[in-house]
């Protein structure tokens, strides 16, 4: 059996995305705010995370890093939506595929078979923004 945490802003968005991973054989879990998503992924251990936001307010660490950190082989995907017409950046932390609402089984199906050879969903290396070793040559 699959798992599937799902943390969605309402019940309607979230009934969508569960209907859509149920289809795919997904066990759904839903909450609909953050720190339910960090106890449910301490206690479950799930293979996929779809996530509205990769945020955790009044922390400084990112949601979707601390959802990884818990469940490292877990796929995580970060939903937007188009009309919001903010640029979300691909190299979130954490963050394995980036989608577009209304989701679909078809984007979720070409998101976890390119990550089936083990390299796919590997979230790329952090770059230092700057470096704090100074070279003395």
């Amino acid at each position: 059996m699959k798992y599937a945490l799902v943390l969605e802003k309402n019940t309607q968005l979230c009934n969508d995305t569960t209907a859509v991973l149920a289809s795919m054989g997904y066990l759904t879990t839903p909450v609909f705010n953050e720190k339910k998503a960090l106890y449910a992924a301490r206690l479950i251990q799930f293979d996929l995370i779809v996530t509205f936001t990769a945020i955790n307010p009044g922390d400084r660490r990112s949601l979707t890093g601390e959802l990884k950190r818990c469940l490292p082989e877990a796929t995580v995907i970060l939903l937007t939506d188009p009309e919001s017409g903010q640029a979300v950046d691909e190299n979130i932390d954490g963050v394995s595929a980036v989608l577009y609402r209304p989701l679909t089984a078809q984007e979720v199906r070409s998101v976890l078979e390119s990550g089936e050879d083990g390299f796919g969903l590997q979230p790329p290396p952090s770059q230092p923004v700057c470096e704090r070793r100074q070279s003395f040559a």
